[in-house]
């Protein structure tokens, strides 16, 4: 394994001010796992070389977002993390079905390629038909390389075992020869859009339910608190915010990978 070499600095401050993604100064071992690839990808002779063109002042948007892509995490699943889903499924959405709205509308932060807003979709449509054909879920994330994924809808065998039943299964997608793709009934329901969440424009206004899961741990204290006060921002009166099981809201009320009342 090579020593850290001044371009994984590059990338970090790169990382540092596009995100808001702390990478750790011993962790310059992906520079050549993640970016290798794409430096042989864009024929340039090295990593360093890829990294001096795709991280400077003046370099091109499709290698600065080619960077940002690979070194973001995608990790997730459909329903990840079941107590969180437990509660939208026994408490919150009832409560919108008893409360007499006829539709939400949702923010899913940091959604990856798609799988939490299409959980959120697919839940809703089996307990609460009527709001679920009438609600908005509005779906971001920083990398356009994931949103892509995201829109297409299409899954491998390995991403549809992880997380969900034979009955959602069957009910929410069409197989083609070598994935699983969302029904359009399913997909026109969710608008992703590209967002940073450290933007000063602020996100989605109104919703009520807002989810950001499992990405604040990349960031440092003054940046969290920057996000959750953008995501609180969002957030009407009653509604709730969702975080991951590891995260903290900024009042330092824990999770528990749940939900809660922000104001």
């Amino acid at each position: 394994m090579r020593d850290a070499s001044p371009a994984w600095g590059v990338v970090r401050a790169f990382m540092r001010s596009r995100c808001g993604v702390m990478l750790a100064e011993d962790q310059h071992y992906l520079l050549d796992a993640r970016l290798g690839p794409l430096a042989r990808e864009f024929r340039f002779p090295s990593v360093e070389a890829f990294v001096a063109a795709a991280c400077g002042p003046s370099s091109e948007e499709r290698l600065r977002r080619a960077v940002v892509d690979a070194m973001t995490t995608h990790e997730t699943t459909f329903f990840r993390d079941r107590p969180f889903w437990k509660v939208l499924e026994e408490v919150i959405i009832p409560s919108f079905k008893t409360s007499g709205k006829r539709a939400i509308r949702v923010w899913s932060a940091a959604c990856s390629t798609g799988q939490e807003p299409y959980s959120l979709a697919m839940l809703l449509e089996e307990l609460w038909p009527a709001g679920a054909a009438a609600s908005e879920i509005i779906a971001t994330d920083v990398s356009e390389i994931a949103l892509d994924k995201a829109r297409e809808g299409s899954f491998t065998q390995l991403e549809v075992n992880r997380g969900l039943s034979t009955g959602k299964l069957v009910r929410f997608f069409e197989q083609n020869t070598l994935s699983y793709r969302v029904k359009e009934s399913i997909r026109k329901r969710i608008t992703f859009k590209a967002d940073n969440l450290l933007s000063p424009t602020p996100g989605p206004k109104d919703c009520d339910l807002v989810m950001c899961r499992n990405v604040l741990i990349y960031f440092d204290e003054n940046d969290r608190q920057q996000v959750q006060r953008r995501l609180r921002s969002s957030v009407i009166t009653g509604g709730q915010l969702g975080f991951g099981a590891t995260e903290m809201s900024s009042q330092g009320v824990p999770m528990g990978g749940g939900w809660y009342r922000p104001r």
